[in-house]
């Protein structure tokens, strides 16, 4: 037995005086991913030289401030950066492992992580014992983390190009 089943299409208005924008079914934009609409994009990876890579290739691409964060500027330099407006940040990989600056970033812009693998990793070093511990090692310590503050995961196994456009059309959700 088939039984037809009605939908009800109801619409709310609502008054709110500071209210800036609306998002509904069927826009370009379902809802704001990253807190505020502040134009901020955090990028973490592992490999430091492909992050700081990408970040200057975003910023330039998007005309927005390159911001490289050092792991000696430490918390006060990411609450800072937090704050601000319309920044490409590369952030230092060890960030990612305060709860605290996962929420300050997830909320203040959206977080890109480049995620790599074991073994693009691995082909970039000389392939020993030694090499595989390591690697083993900062995937242990950091992935977790990036895959918890992630708004938008970015793969490595990618020419840099590919990366870069990956990255821009994340962006762009």
């Amino acid at each position: 037995m088939k039984k037809e089943i009605d939908f009800i299409d109801i619409e709310f208005k609502v008054n709110e005086q500071d209210k800036r924008s609306a998002y509904v079914p069927g826009m370009a934009k379902d809802m704001v991913i990253g807190g505020r609409d502040s134009g901020n994009v955090f990028i973490f990876s592992l490999n430091d030289d492909l992050r700081k890579s990408i970040a200057g290739k975003v910023a330039e691409k998007l005309g927005r401030e390159l911001v490289i964060i050092r792991r000696k500027d430490g918390n006060p330099m990411v609450e800072k950066v937090a704050a601000g407006n319309n920044q490409i940040v590369s952030m230092p990989r060890g960030a990612a492992k305060s709860a605290k600056n996962r929420s300050l970033l997830k909320a203040n812009g959206k977080i890109v992580c480049i995620m790599s693998d074991f073994m693009t990793m691995l082909n970039a070093t000389d392939g020993s014992e030694d090499a595989r511990e390591q690697i083993s090692l900062m995937l242990n310590r950091f992935e977790p983390s990036f895959m918890e503050a992630a708004h938008h995961i970015v793969r490595s196994d990618q020419s840099e190009e590919e990366i870069l456009q990956d990255t821009l059309d994340k962006i762009a959700i």
